[in-house]
């Protein structure tokens, strides 16, 4: 932390981490994480109005498949591990309100925007969405466990300008900005 100067230090207490760590980290002033799916007590999802300030919110890392890829691998082209990815969204959507049994939604429509603004709500002090979340897209910058040559190559398919001329990344953006002012966090 000395050596952070002016720059925030964020734990990263993700996993399977002792139970001293969080109460460690907030004793030391140093933000943790809160991915919603994964902040569970009791099998009910915390809210993200009962998240400690002094955490940082998010769904995905680089670890994880981005929301949309979960979404299809889930509803739209079945694979072996659909299961799973549907328990996950289903964490997701009771995080931000909804019932679990989500099949019958629209994701452009109803699940993210509601997701997103579920995030932008919750007390944690920053929260961050992943480039792939916040463009909608399902590709992965990482495997984790793999020794992959794709692994950490992965660039963006456009680039910035291209993105912004593109009429649904408008959009897209207009709804984040949005929701961004409407929890505060513009």
């Amino acid at each position: 932390m000395a050596e952070a100067g002016a720059t925030r230090v964020i734990g990263e207490d993700l996993g399977a981490v002792p139970e001293y760590v969080r109460p460690s980290l907030r004793a030391l002033g140093i933000a943790g994480f809160k991915i919603p799916q994964w902040e569970v007590y009791h099998e009910q999802v915390t809210p993200g109005e009962k998240y400690e300030r002094l955490s940082v919110a998010t769904y995905t890392t680089h670890d994880h498949k981005p929301l949309r890829a979960l979404w299809e691998e889930a509803f739209e082209r079945p694979t072996a591990t659909s299961e799973q990815s549907r328990f996950e969204l289903a964490k997701i959507a009771l995080f931000a309100g909804f019932d679990p049994k989500i099949d019958k939604i629209d994701f452009e429509k109803d699940f993210y925007p509601a997701i997103m603004e579920a995030l932008f709500k919750s007390e944690a002090w920053i929260a961050i969405v992943m480039i792939t979340d916040l463009l909608a897209r399902r590709y992965r910058f990482n495997v984790p466990g793999t020794a992959a040559n794709l692994n950490w190559t992965r660039r963006m398919q456009r680039s910035v300008a291209q993105l912004r001329s593109t009429r649904n990344v408008q959009a897209r953006m207009r709804l984040i900005r949005d929701l961004l002012e409407k929890s505060g966090r513009i």
